[in-house]
């Protein structure tokens, strides 16, 4: 990247765009960095400013929908490198993000120099994941526990729908889900309802007899 690069930003915590302002100031200070609270923010910004060397992105940005949204970015600036940034697991979703196109993937508990690397291996166009997802990307090879059709039923599915699809396999009602989601009774049937359309599926028992098959 050079000293005079512009970053896309598509972050809703004001708290983490200042933080990684800060970053930017110490090892790129001429390089601008153009933060968005929202996904429809930020496919504004792509389509109507500046070419970015890289976007930074949250997978629980408002307005955004799971892997999905790695296709509509590239609409606006083809091979654009992408960055995931997020709190959520590793182990549940770097793999379908990576699959589905992204350059990298980091934790937001990740210390300063690893965020330093991620980035510089992105802008670059190369490829960054930590210790931890190479580790779950060897254990998946070596154990085969993805299938092509696994991730082709499981990235049609948003990240809400993605956690849900993991409760519902722990064994848990939905009542419960929605307790430990925060979420209304009536969103979360919602959700349920769609999952076992994407899925073929018409209760849990078929639902966690499909996803065995599958592993």
């Amino acid at each position: 990247m050079t000293q005079h690069g512009h970053i896309l930003m598509i972050e809703d915590h004001e708290i983490v765009v200042s933080a990684v302002k800060t970053i930017l100031k110490t090892y790129y200070p001429k390089t601008i960095l153009h933060a968005a609270g929202n996904f429809q923010k930020g496919l504004r910004l792509l389509e109507t400013g500046p070419a970015v060397d890289a976007v930074i992105l949250d997978l629980d940005i408002p307005g955004g929908d799971s892997t999905k949204m790695i296709g509509a970015l590239r609409q606006m600036q083809q091979d654009v490198p992408i960055l995931i940034f997020t709190g959520q697991d590793e182990e549940r979703y770097a793999l379908r993000f990576l699959s589905a196109g992204a350059n990298g993937f980091l934790s937001k508990n990740a210390p300063l120099e690893e965020c330093v690397t991620a980035l510089q291996a992105v802008v670059n166009h190369g490829k960054y994941v930590s210790k931890s997802v190479q580790q779950i990307i060897t254990n998946n090879f070596f154990d085969r526990r993805i299938s092509p059709k696994e991730t082709k039923d499981h990235t049609e599915l948003s990240h809400r729908e993605n956690e849900i699809l993991a409760l519902l396999l722990e064994g848990k009602w939905t009542k419960e889900i929605a307790t430990e989601l925060k979420l209304k009774l009536t969103t979360v049937s919602t959700h349920k309802a769609r999952i076992f359309k994407k899925m073929d599926v018409s209760n849990v028992i078929e639902l966690f007899k499909k996803s065995k098959k599958e592993e």
